[in-house]
């Protein structure tokens, strides 16, 4: 059993993260709700519900994609230039890049009745930013997950403005400015960084709720079931029908 003496790495930081899960939903559950609500009628009206990141939020931006227990709904707005594996360097240089996030959004023709979810930890790079204002100009519900205590210092953009300014509704990641919980002795820095963990959590959280709010609203909850269960192939096949026009990563 863990407890607050604990002095290894791995328990200093199972700490830290079960702490920082706790306080983020339990201060925003109000909001969570309200996001969810949104999330749910946008279903109901056979809406999309976009989601978008850069850097290791890319993550997050596919952690809704094609996968078991996940909304069919989901569309990630991604391009390859944006993750890391392909070429770090290059990946950070086009997350500060203007003009960008316009015509990769213009790509999935997102319609008023749409929603889009913008992931970026410090919520002030160029890309996400004019994401989020690419959303708003064309009538979307614009959800901002970002750390509030890393964007109040981080600098601002070219852009102009950060992320929890455009967005409809932000939610918090409650993370550390630099990302990470766990204070290393004789060195300035931290380690351990719970953005990836947290974001995934906040998600998977609207995503259960959201399925919650639908059982009787609709007569079939359009959620992937695993490949390896007995009869998922036939159900999925119903919503790949459905969603395969309007999501191209089908």
């Amino acid at each position: 059993m863990l407890n607050s003496t604990t002095s290894d790495g791995i328990g200093r930081y199972f700490e830290a993260i079960q702490k920082l899960q706790t306080e983020v939903i339990e201060s925003q559950h109000d909001l969570l709700q309200q996001v969810a609500e949104k999330m749910a009628v946008m279903i109901e009206q056979d809406g999309r519900i976009f989601t978008f990141g850069t850097g290791h939020s890319f993550s997050l931006a596919v952690e809704g994609h094609h996968r078991a227990g996940g909304l069919a709904a989901v569309v990630p707005v991604v391009s390859s230039a944006f993750m890391v594996h392909e070429n770090a360097a290059m990946a950070t240089l086009l997350e500060r890049t203007p003009g960008l996030a316009e015509p990769l959004l213009a790509r999935y023709d997102p319609q008023p009745h749409d929603m889009l979810f913008v992931f970026s930890n410090s919520g002030v790079n160029v890309a996400p930013v004019e994401m989020a204002l690419a959303g708003k100009a064309r009538r979307l519900c614009v959800v901002g997950v970002c750390s509030m205590a890393y964007a109040r210092v981080a600098s601002v953009s070219v852009a102009g403005k950060r992320l929890f300014e455009i967005a409809d509704f932000t939610i918090d990641n409650g993370g550390l400015p630099g990302d990470s919980l766990v204070a290393v002795d004789g060195v300035p820095w931290h380690v351990g960084p719970s953005s990836t963990v947290i974001g995934a959590l906040i998600w998977n959280s609207l995503v259960t709720e959201t399925v919650f709010r639908l059982q009787s609203r609709i007569s079939s909850l359009p959620v992937y079931i695993s490949s390896n269960i007995p009869h998922a192939a036939e159900h999925n096949t119903e919503l790949l029908a459905h969603w395969r026009t309007r999501n191209p990563h089908l």
